[in-house]
């Protein structure tokens, strides 16, 4: 394997760290530095009937103390798993950390979640209680998941007795001993166990990540470094769920370096809070990205007059020019007075970073950003990893590019140009799992990602492609295309099914056609006499086949359902190029071939991709 260290920057930057350590090593830990170090009043503050409610440094200690001494004599064991399905709040992060405060180990379950998975979770990682929120919303957990675990509701809803009854639980051991919080908290190890999240994996049942509190730790400290956040101007808005380790470790993240952090209790109003809140920085998926380019764009497609012209030349202009241009010449100038300012003062005008994660960004889409004035800085990583690997920061930024290594983490680029992680953030294991973990874990420690990539003489690391056969959506979910495919080839006309999904909104596929199953098919439906290229085009055939697809659909986790399809007229063949000898389809010269088809079908579903 080809070996590549970290440039002589990165090395002091990691030196620099070092030099100046937080003085946590565990999650617990680290809110009690940040409610001693900071006290803010307005910590964590969530929308409520057009305002906000608002959480305390002392208000979630306090909180945290309760619950996780009420959890402990509740029977909460060390080591134990807790999970919980909620919107992403302050008292997500309050049940999150309560839960690692007693020594137990939290497990996010995502609302959005197919019933196979929900009770696989379950299972898997044999909890006992899992918190919800919002229970209305989610009559699917009491419907299959009552009889498993023993639901407890909380905050959310008018009816969280048990809640309240843990709550009261662990006050009352505070008074009766009011050192009984630290000396459990103590107990909490950086090698202890912190969380379990459950990624898709390529047989369709999801993989149980288990993360450390070192793990988890070691990215905070990392991330704080590079982001170097300032509690007296920085404001941070969070829009993505906290079940995702991306926005988990940035949470932890805000709050070790005492930013005050505004929620986003629903995705679509993401560009209404950004103009309430008026955020410094704040975490996205490429999607949100590409709905503000969107944004940007049709508004001034939509404009009247001179003042049309003159946003769309300068969108043009921002379309074209190199984001590493030190200065700005009179005509950039000019468009940044007058078109560019007003469409970022639509963000909220204060954006000093955009840290863009989970899946590829199109590089066009940042570059037309960057150069509007909206700081994006992508990285990349995965669950595995806890999950950043590399990210572009304030002054380190390569269009392109997943920037620089994090300061903790090293790579190597094997012979294959896969790249291979090692480092204190990287996974214990897949739970349960051991020859999953075999699969991507070396004896010594480095981690398999599955993607393949390079770095240059910089540092800066770029994303080549995908090993592995899982696909990553721009909205940061997995979509393992090889069971989807196969349940698509039992449709009665259909030979080689091919999925297209990666860095794209949703799920699309291209049916190639079985002569002989395509003629007994039209025998059997009455249209025999039919053209066979006259059928395959048939709004008959688009009907049965909409419903098949409605048919998988409802098997399927909701990121992988198939929302654009196309029927062709031929069959995929070895002749052509589009199969292997071996009959697999070749995915890459496909999507190529049939780019024109693809487009088309996305464009239909609106959106960059």
């Amino acid at each position: 394997m080809a070996t590549v260290t970290k440039s002589s920057a990165e090395r002091r930057e990691a030196s620099q760290v070092s030099a100046e350590p937080l003085p946590f090593t565990t999650l617990p830990g680290l809110l009690q530095y940040a409610a001693s170090t900071y006290d803010r009043p307005d910590a964590l503050s969530y929308p409520r009937e057009g305002g906000w409610v608002t959480w305390s440094h002392a208000e979630i200690m306090s909180s945290v103390r309760r619950l996780a001494l009420g959890l402990r004599e509740m029977g909460i064991e060390r080591g134990e798993s807790v999970g919980v399905i909620a919107p992403s709040s302050p008292p997500w992060l309050v049940v999150d950390l309560a839960i690692q405060s007693a020594g137990g180990v939290t497990v996010p379950i995502f609302k959005r979640i197919s019933v196979q998975s929900l009770l696989h979770e379950i299972r898997d990682s044999g909890m006992r209680y899992l918190f919800v929120g919002n229970p209305e919303e989610m009559p699917m957990v009491h419907e299959h998941a009552s009889g498993l675990v023993h639901l407890v509701s909380f905050w959310y809803s008018g009816r969280h007795e048990e809640f309240d009854r843990i709550m009261a639980l662990g006050e009352e051991r505070d008074r009766a001993d009011p050192t009984a919080f630290g000396r459990m908290t103590q107990e909490v190890a950086e090698s202890d166990l912190a969380t379990i999240i459950y990624t898709s994996g390529s047989t369709g049942l999801p993989k149980g990540v288990e993360l450390s509190q070192k793990n988890l730790v070691s990215q905070v400290k990392d991330c704080k470094a590079r982001m170097a956040g300032d509690p007296r101007v920085d404001v941070a808005l969070s829009a993505l769920p906290l079940g995702h380790v991306f926005e988990r470790m940035v949470m932890y993240c805000y709050i070790a370096s005492g930013l005050p952090v505004y929620f986003v209790d629903d995705p679509r109003k993401v560009g209404e809070y950004m103009a309430r809140v008026r955020p410094t920085v704040m975490t996205v998926v490429p999607r949100i990205l590409e709905k503000v380019a969107q944004r940007f764009t049709e508004a001034a497609r939509a404009a009247p007059g001179v003042k049309g012209a003159l946003a769309r030349g300068a969108l043009a202009r921002a379309s074209r020019r190199p984001v590493d241009r030190p200065t700005l010449n009179p005509l950039d100038a000019f468009y940044k007075a007058a078109v560019y300012r007003r469409m970022t003062a639509a963000l909220g005008g204060r954006l000093r970073s955009v840290i863009s994660g989970s899946a590829k960004l199109d590089p066009e889409i940042a570059r037309l950003l960057m150069n509007v004035g909206v700081p994006v800085h992508e990285g990349y990583g995965l669950t595995e990893a806890a999950p950043v690997i590399s990210a572009n920061y304030i002054g380190h930024t390569r269009l392109g590019s997943a920037g620089p290594l994090f300061p903790s983490v090293e790579i190597r680029i094997a012979e294959d140009g896969e790249i291979m992680a090692r480092g204190p953030n990287i996974m214990r294991r897949y739970h349960n799992d051991p020859q999953a973990t075999a699969a991507v874990l070396t004896p010594d420690g480095w981690l398999h990602t599955g993607d393949l990539g390079e770095i240059d003489q910089d540092g800066y690391l770029s994303i080549t492609g995908r090993k592995k056969e899982i696909f990553k959506k721009s909205t940061g979910e997995y979509v393992p295309p090889i069971p989807i495919e196969q349940a698509l080839s039992q449709i009665p006309f259909v030979d080689t099914a091919v999925i297209v999904a990666d860095n794209r909104t949703v799920v699309a596929a291209l049916l190639f056609p079985d002569p002989q199953r395509t003629a007994a098919y039209r025998e059997r439906v009455g249209l025999a006499g039919m053209d066979v290229k006259e059928f395959l085009a048939s709004d008959f055939l688009r009907r049965e086949t909409q419903a098949a697809i409605d048919r998988i659909n409802e098997r399927l986790h909701h990121c992988e359902r198939i929302e654009r399809f196309a029927i062709l007229d031929h069959p995929a063949d070895i002749e052509s190029g589009e199969l292997t000898p071996t009959l697999k389809p070749r995915r890459f010269f496909i999507e190529q071939k049939y780019s024109d088809l693809i487009e088309a079908m996305y464009k239909s579903v609106g959106g960059w991709k």
